[in-house]
């Protein structure tokens, strides 16, 4: 496949939340629109990896509606009409179905989308630009390709892909069919699909042409298509923007993996050893920016004085944060809110997100 294949659109969904990273990810700016691990922002990351695949005219981002012109601001190149604006959030199917239909009417139904999400991490950027090449070939064949992550411990935070027969292989790159999906299991079954193997993470990112995932959605989600197409038939019309507030929020809610690829019977994974993480939370992003080169005894965003203080993720670039006798702990100063936590409970940010919630201070989400 040659490097700017004309077949292949990236679809890059910007519309998360990012609850586990507050105080710094914030309703108007979650995390994907942060520089929380680089200069660049995450969206700006996720475009900068596939620029060698495709043109800014067939990068298409489906983002929260009010949300559209921080992307526009960040991807300058990106013609504005390639960012779609949900009027609320509806989960993954909805939103990866209604830019299937968006491409069936802009490049047609043999177009090859790749859907990858704004948030992830890939420090291995020339490979995973191989592995996509291959599954959207593999794609063209009708399958619904997606990417397995290599487990690298028991983890319980994410679904699991069982992977069966390879059906193909290139450049010692391997193609398996897929076995089933599991949900996010307990430790001990973790483990157990460890030591079994052949049981990847499921990182949400999908390959497959247009055509094979429409037929998918008429099949598995008949009503959520026909809002689709209502959509579509108003697409360039005066009637596009308000067809889509009244159809977009009658769509179910519910994800694609659990409506639409656990359902389908031709579904292929690409085992990808990428360095994928999909910075969930602050220890996860700990994890990464060790591993990009911060020095190991603590890793500091700011000012910091830490006298016997060990692994601690410490992020003030407002004023100066001085620990005593600290490990493994998590300080985010912000001008308005500071978490503090161990690195343990950092999964747990997400419950002071609902607390604020509850206490209607909605000024601090």
């Amino acid at each position: 496949m040659p490097q700017d294949d004309p077949t292949l659109a990236v679809v890059i969904p910007a519309g998360g939340g990012g609850t586990r990273l507050w105080p710094r990810s914030r309703q108007a700016t979650p995390k994907q629109f942060l520089d929380i691990v680089s200069e660049r922002t995450m969206l700006q990351e996720t475009a900068d990896r596939v620029r060698a695949l495709v043109p800014p005219e067939r990068l298409f981002i489906i983002t929260n509606a009010r949300h559209v012109a921080p992307v526009r601001e960040q991807l300058p190149d990106v013609p504005p009409e390639n960012i779609v604006g949900e009027p609320q959030g509806r989960d993954s199917a909805p939103a990866i179905g209604l830019m299937a239909a968006v491409l069936e009417t802009r490049l047609g139904p043999d177009a090859v989308m790749a859907v990858l999400p704004a948030d992830h991490v890939i420090p291995h950027d020339e490979h995973f630009r191989d592995i996509l090449r291959l599954a959207a070939s593999v794609a063209q064949d009708g399958w619904l390709v997606t990417l397995g992550i290599p487990p690298t411990g028991p983890d319980t935070g994410f679904g699991y892909i069982q992977s069966g027969e390879t059906i193909r292989e290139e450049q010692g790159l391997a193609v398996r069919r897929v076995r089933q999906f599991k949900e996010k299991p307990k430790r001990d079954v973790a483990e157990q699909y460890l030591r079994e193997g052949g049981y990847f993470w499921n990182a949400g990112m999908y390959i497959v042409t247009v055509g094979t995932l429409r037929a998918l959605y008429r099949a598995h989600l008949p009503q959520m298509e026909a809002g689709f197409a209502r959509i579509a038939d108003a697409l360039g019309t005066p009637q596009e923007e308000q067809t889509l507030r009244r159809v977009f929020p009658t769509l179910e809610k519910v994800s694609i993996d659990y409506g639409i690829s656990e359902k389908a019977e031709k579904v292929a994974v690409v085992p990808a050893d990428i360095g994928w993480n999909d910075v969930g939370s602050w220890a996860r992003l700990a994890e990464v920016l060790a591993e990009s080169g911060h020095e190991a005894e603590n890793i500091v965003v700011g000012q910091h004085i830490g006298v016997d203080t060990q692994g601690a993720l410490i992020y003030s670039p407002h004023r100066l944060i001085a620990t005593i006798g600290l490990s493994d702990i998590i300080v985010i100063d912000t001008p308005d809110a500071t978490l503090i936590c161990p690195k343990s409970r950092s999964e747990d940010v997400k419950q002071v997100v609902e607390e604020l919630k509850a206490r209607g201070q909605h000024e601090l989400l």
